[in-house]
Parts: C-alpha cells; structure tokens; sequence
C-alpha cells in the first residue's frame, strides 16, 4: 500500500489478498511470488515461515491493523497542516501576481463584511514591494486588531517596504496602540497624527487602494461590521494617495509615547482655559504676557497635532486627570 492507494480512494487490500490471507490461516496455501502476496507482505499480514523455506505464515490481522490506522492518521496530519499553511506560505505569491496585473479600466469591488476584506486584503500585503501607507480613523484600533496587525507590519517591514501611518490624534491616549507606534517606528515605520477626520484608507504601491465606504447602508437587514471599496483604477487610486499626502503633510510624528508630555507652566494655562478664564485672565495669575502664553502652547499644539487653542483646550480637558500629578510652577 502507498498513499496513491489513500488518496485515490482504493480498497487497502484486494479481494484476492484478503482470500490467499483466510488460506493461509489455514494452512492451506503455498502461494507463489505475485500481488496477492506482495499486498500481504506490505501490510504485514503475512511474513515468510522460518521453519519451511518457500512458504509464508499469516500474521496477528488486529496488529497489522493497528499499524497501518496510525500510520495514515500521521500522514493525515502532516497533510492538514501543510494544507493550512498553503495560503500564508504563497500569499506573497497570491499578492504579487494580483499587483501585477494590467490595469483593465477602472475596476472597483465592492467589500462588505470585516472577513472578506481582510481575505481579499491580505495577499495584496504580502505582495507589497515599495511603499504601504494606512490610515487609521476614529481614535484606537481595538486591541485585538492591533495584535493581529503587529506580524503583518513586521513583515512588510522587513522586506524593506516604506510604510506609513495616520492616525486620529485621540489614538495617543491608547496604551496599546502606543506601543503598536513605539514598535513600528523602532523598524523605520513612520506614524503620524491629524485632528481631521478621514476615511479608512490602504494605498499598497500606489496601484491598489482599499477605502471605507461613507455613504449610509441602504441593504436589507443589519449592516455589515465593514464596508469597503477596492480599488485598482490607476486615475482614482493616484488621487487617493495625493490626497493622503496631503494629510500626511499636515500631521505630527508620533514615536508611540501615549500621553505627549506637557510642562507645569502648559498644566496651568490649560486648567485656566478649561476652566473658562480668559487668556488676559491667566496671564496675570502667572505674571506672563499673552505672547509668552502663545510661546508656551504652540509646541505642545503641534506635539498633540492640532490646530486652534480650542482645540488644545477641549484635548487637555479630554485628558486633565492623567496630567494631575504635575505641580504648576513659573515659567
């Protein structure tokens, strides 16, 4: 038997075989060199007799049997868990004969459901050779995400791909997202933070695009946990990945820190703004002028990544409590 015989669903012995054996069991048998004989002999179920040269004794059926069910329970393992890694091993595979492809004139696909777009999404990563930007909106990435995603990264990035990420500036107060940007940025990814808000963006080598769908979900039944776009029209995805630039240009690097680190004298004219005092109004509580309070918040502004002192105001009053331990002093 071999594992043709497996695979190919036939009989583990033929009838013939399985008649010469019941022979001789009896004793019954003198057979002479051929099939029947050599299926016996390579399912151990009859061996040559020491005692009469040119004849042959059966052997215990229930060993033989024992045997051979372990034999081709291994071998069913071995396969299943080649079978498994199919798909990882030749996803770089699948990826760079998906990118390679001619542009055909302007396909979108429509993705819908979190399953199918990482199905569709993850050989296209594995395919990736130059560049991977993401962007990432709504604040963290739940941590499960974020764990699945550090192989991934880890991956893209040893192969030399330039990648680069956005992220909502909300994201810096998450701790497991600040170690995902801590550990990336250590491999020559690059993270930045924006207060705009964008859409759910992957541009691979600026040839294929994936992007949130943002219209409202007009289906029937419940909406799917995800909806997205892919994109290989060349014109459309070029115009994603100047738009992205764009936002890159306009957001602050992010080494992973969670909170961004403020000063005693930042501490106070916060908790003055937060508190609804005017600038005037602190400014002579801390004996500083209007412009040293401008001097004071403008890096921290561009640290946090936003653009008005509203916007630094309701941030700091976001995050106030983590802040507390941080004595006011003078400048």
């Amino acid at each position: 038997m071999d594992t043709s015989d497996v695979s190919s669903g036939q009989n583990l012995l033929s009838w013939e075989a399985k008649e010469l054996y019941r022979a001789l069991l009896g004793g019954q048998a003198s057979p002479q060199p051929g099939n029947p004989l050599d299926e016996l002999l390579t399912m151990r179920l009859a061996a040559p007799d020491p005692n009469r040269p040119g004849h042959y004794i059966a052997l215990n059926a229930a060993t033989s049997a024992l045997h051979w069910q372990t034999h081709l329970q291994n071998l069913a393992g071995r396969y299943l868990s080649q079978a498994a890694s199919v798909t990882q091993e030749m996803s770089d595979l699948v990826g760079a004969y998906q990118l390679a492809q001619p542009d055909t004139g302007g396909a979108i696909e429509y993705l819908a459901g979190l399953d199918v777009i990482q199905d569709r999404l993850t050989p296209l990563l594995a395919g990736c050779k130059k560049e991977l930007f993401t962007a990432q909106p709504n604040g963290p990435r739940p941590a499960a995400q974020i764990a699945l995603s550090y192989q991934r990264d880890l991956d893209v990035l040893a192969r030399g791909v330039k990648m680069r990420t956005i992220y909502h500036y909300s994201a810096r107060s998450d701790e497991p997202t600040a170690r995902w940007a801590e550990t990336v940025t250590l491999h020559r990814a690059e993270v930045r933070t924006v207060t705009q808000r964008f859409p759910r963006t992957v541009i691979i080598d600026r040839r294929v695009a994936v992007t949130a769908v943002l219209t409202p979900w007009e289906g029937q039944g419940a909406p799917p946990d995800e909806r997205a776009l892919l994109i290989s029209d060349e014109a459309v995805v070029q115009w994603l990945a100047t738009m992205m630039d764009l936002l890159w240009g306009s957001a602050m690097p992010w080494r992973g820190g969670a909170f961004v680190e403020i000063t005693p004298m930042q501490k106070a004219i916060l908790g003055g703004l937060v508190r609804g005092e005017g600038l005037e109004v602190i400014g002579r509580a801390l004996g500083v002028s209007r412009r040293t309070i401008s001097t004071h918040l403008d890096p921290l502004r561009e640290a946090v990544g936003v653009e008005s002192l509203p916007q630094l105001t309701y941030w700091y009053g976001r995050h106030e409590a983590h802040y507390a331990g941080i004595t006011p002093s003078g400048g």
